[in-house]
């Protein structure tokens, strides 16, 4: 749980090894964080640059295409390691220019990156609603609201789990539970980092 002066104790990230949620990870460091959990689809999954001692690094396995075990997930990191405090949804596929025409590998792209972020989604709003407290970070892209022509399938569904389904379902969440959870969502612009520079 926070303490008094709202510092995270425990922090899940679904998409452990992206390095913006990595980021936040150590913006939100202080003395009172003990646990970080990486989840993702490859494991053991690292912090590129560590945190200090006292704080646990944990990773586990995170499939966004498993809908049916997401709800399992979450439920057993907060067994094994208290509540959770701040859950960062950060995975996603870029795809390439080829689902532009084709429509298996644009579902295949839209299932990741928007259907896997709602079932995902919807298992830690259940959660934090069970624990009476804690915040969502729904991460995005930018290219959500700046899309491409050139790959217009992959804008199509990378901005979507921020602007819709964070701002507008996540909120409903919170103002119908009247409890202290707290979605946030963002579309970060483009910035350097180990996916971007694959890319580029």
């Amino acid at each position: 749980m926070n303490n008094a002066i709202q510092q995270p104790q425990t922090i899940l990230v679904l998409g452990g090894g992206s390095d913006i949620a990595q980021a936040i990870v150590h913006a939100l460091a202080s003395p009172a964080l003990t646990t970080v959990v990486l989840a993702g689809r490859h494991t053991p999954i690292e912090l590129s640059t560590p945190l200090g001692e006292g704080v646990s690094v944990v990773s586990v396995e995170f499939d966004a295409l498993d809908h049916a075990g997401h709800d399992a997930l979450v439920r057993s990191v907060a067994d094994a390691h208290g509540d959770l405090d701040v859950v960062i949804q950060a995975f996603g596929q870029l795809g390439d220019d080829s689902a532009n025409d084709d429509p298996v590998a644009a579902a295949a792209l839209a299932e990741v990156n928007y259907v896997g972020a709602v079932s995902s989604g919807l298992a830690v709003a259940r959660q934090l609603r069970a624990q009476g407290h804690g915040t969502l970070v729904v991460l995005s892209s930018v290219a959500g609201v700046r899309t491409r022509a050139s790959n217009f399938v992959y804008t199509g569904v990378s901005g979507a789990p921020a602007t819709d389904f964070g701002d507008t379902a996540l909120g409903q969440f919170g103002d119908k539970t009247n409890l202290p959870t707290t979605p946030v969502s963002r579309n970060p612009p483009s910035v350097s980092s180990s996916r971007s520079s694959r890319t580029s």
